[in-house]
Parts: structure tokens; C-alpha cells; sequence
């Protein structure tokens, strides 16, 4: 390790003795290739950042799953109602259309925390959803005092 001076002024201990090879190369995705690229994102959480974290869980979806997590506001387990239908309608036109994008994840702020990251990301794109959604938010939803306050974790998927 030797220490570098970033532009900014900060300094940072880097490894400057071997080349790391990279996590992936192209933009197709498989499970294995995710399984590694969230085992070095989780090593980096954990002892790098010192994130504490509820319990995860990725869920890869479809388009469609993801147009029915819009239309009924992100919630695995609500109740069903002829609204949620007509949202979903709306939301799959808008799609088809071109009018409207797709998010690239939801999460659910629960324990273990739910992170949905949509398949048709590119790797690259699954690395960032899952670093700032599994990791990021479930950081935030875990140490946020009003979250703490006003919310159950354990309760939300019950």
C-alpha cells in the first residue's frame, strides 16, 4: 500500500502492486457473474465503508413485474383493488410508448431488506443498482432516526 494524493488535496492508501482484474467485461449479465460482482460490493460495505445493514435480498424482475410493482406502489403485499389495474394500464402504455422509462430497482424497506433490480440492466447497471439499493439505501432505512422511530423492518413483509 502506498499513499496517493488525490487532486482534491485528500490522501488514500492504494495498492499499487498488482492490476485487479475486473469484476465483468460486456454488458450481458448472468447469475454467477452477479453473485461475484455482490460478494465484492458487499467486502467493500462491510469493511471499507462500515455500512450496518438489515439482512438482503435481490430479486431479479421482469418488465411487466416491474410495471405491477409501479401500480401498486412498490408493495409486494398490498391488498389488490380495481385501481391498482388501471394504474398498471396506464403505466404499461405509457412504457410501450416510449413515453415513460422504467426504474432501475425498487426497494422495500424491510428486514431483510428487498432490493427488485429490473433484467434488463446491463451488468454494469445491476453493479450500481445493488451497490446503492441493496447496500446504500438499506444503510439509510437502517440508521435513519426517523425510520427507527416510525418504522418496523420486521413487520413490513409480514
Amino acid at each position: 500500500m502506498t499513499e496517493q494524493k488525490h487532486k482534491t488535496g485528500a490522501t488514500y492508501k492504494a495498492d499499487t502492486t498488482h492490476k485487479a482484474k475486473p469484476l465483468f467485461d460486456g454488458a450481458d449479465w448472468d447469475f454467477d457473474t452477479l453473485h461475484q460482482t455482490y460478494d465484492a460490493i458487499e467486502k467493500i460495505a462491510l469493511e471499507d465503508l462500515q455500512l450496518t445493514l438489515h439482512p438482503r435480498q435481490i430479486e431479479i424482475i421482469s418488465t411487466e413485474q416491474m410495471l405491477d410493482a409501479y401500480s401498486s406502489i412498490g408493495m409486494p403485499l398490498m391488498y389488490h383493488h380495481w385501481s391498482f389495474g388501471k394504474h398498471f394500464l396506464r403505466e404499461e402504455r405509457l412504457y410501450r410508448q416510449g413515453a415513460q422509462g422504467l426504474a432501475y430497482e425498487i426497494v422495500i424497506n424491510s428486514s431483510p431488506c428487498i432490493a427488485y433490480c429490473l433484467e434488463d440492466n446491463s451488468m454494469a447497471m445491476q453493479a450500481l443498482v445493488i451497490a446503492h439499493a441493496a447496500f446504500g439505501h438499506n444503510h439509510f432505512f437502517k440508521n435513519n432516526h426517523l425510520f427507527q422511530q416510525w418504522t418496523d423492518p420486521e413487520g413490513i413483509i409480514d
